[in-house]
């Protein structure tokens, strides 16, 4: 609790599953140590962090507030280098990977909810806002 760290990205992707508590992230990370941790990312942060790499580095720290008689925390993000990946195009702005990661989350949607949502509209949604949230503009 409002304690700076360093992490540093493991792997490209996250472990992805299911409790019955809901869904959750397993990123598998170092803190600047030969030490390698799990680390079960809330979804705020798991959203914020989803589209860097294995390499990438970030600080997160985590806030609490008082709001009447209620505790509320809240994470805050922040990348502090950026790998460069090879890319297939020669676009080196991270949107055709955002836009990927986009469509694939929107189909996920979909299917879950027995095909109720646009898909297209689900994924140009999640691309705008993860543009926007994430510093592309």
């Amino acid at each position: 609790m409002n304690k700076l760290q360093n992490l540093e990205l493991l792997f490209d992707e996250p472990m992805v599953g299911e409790s019955k508590y809901g869904p959750y992230y397993l990123y598998a990370v170092k803190n600047g140590s030969d030490t390698e941790y799990s680390f079960f990312a809330p979804e705020d942060v798991h959203e914020q962090i989803r589209v860097m790499h294995k390499g990438d580095r970030f600080q997160i720290v985590k806030l609490a507030e008082q709001k009447g008689s209620k505790i509320v925390t809240k994470h805050e993000v922040k990348a502090i280098a950026q790998t460069t990946k090879p890319q297939q195009n020669s676009s080196t702005d991270n949107y055709y990977e955002l836009m990927l990661t986009s469509c694939r989350d929107a189909v996920r949607i979909q299917n879950e909810l027995g095909g109720l949502m646009d898909a297209k509209s689900v994924a140009v949604t999640l691309f705008i806002a993860r543009t926007k949230t994430n510093g592309y503009g």
